[in-house]
């Protein structure tokens, strides 16, 4: 028996990868950086702050191409902003409004959230399923948008949810939205 083995699927991304090592070496030039911040409806001080250089240095005397590793950012974010559009349909601005309010789905270790508190126990299978009617998915919503308002409660400190959009100055963020895109286009709800 043969695997087929999509290449996204071996690198983890939603999107594809294939010569992004290329790409980035072939260094950008400065005008992508603004064709992607439209692209996500990004300001230019959010792009400065993506990117984890200041809005100065970024517009001003960056007139030329960028470094290696800095269009390799621009092109992760690229890739994620176009994986982020097709979930959304092409609707850019669903898409740039959900960037902006917090993901009780990125509340994890990796952003310093605690782990869950209890093991997960599997509920029998005669358990499982609806017996009524389907659930109603506005009441689900309305409740997610209240748990989302209430901060989470982390070392004994107030700690807010982190949003997608404060998550993209590293590529560990860049990942868990991408997580949450593949979730959303799997059918879970996030």
């Amino acid at each position: 028996m043969t695997v087929s083995l999509d290449i996204n699927s071996a690198l983890g991304w939603g999107f594809p990868t294939r010569d992004l090592i290329l790409q980035a070496r072939r260094k950008l030039p400065r005008s992508q950086v603004d064709r992607i911040a439209l692209l996500g409806g990004l300001t230019k001080k959010e792009m400065a702050r993506i990117l984890g250089v200041t809005e100065r240095n970024l517009y001003n005397q960056h007139q030329g191409d960028l470094s290696v590793p800095l269009s390799e950012r621009l092109l992760l974010l690229e890739k994620l902003f176009q994986h982020g559009l097709s979930v959304f349909d092409g609707g850019r601005e669903a898409f740039f409004q959900w960037l902006r309010p917090p993901l009780a789905e990125l509340a994890t270790p990796e952003v310093g959230f605690a782990g869950p508190a209890t093991t997960y126990r599997p509920r029998p299978t005669e358990e499982m399923g609806t017996k009524g009617s389907p659930p109603d998915l506005t009441s689900a919503a309305n409740a997610r948008r209240t748990r989302l308002q209430q901060p989470s409660v982390a070392d004994g400190q107030l700690q807010p949810y982190p949003t997608p959009l404060s998550l993209l100055d590293t590529i560990t963020g860049y990942k868990l939205v991408d997580n949450v895109f593949i979730r959303i286009e799997a059918g879970v709800f996030s």
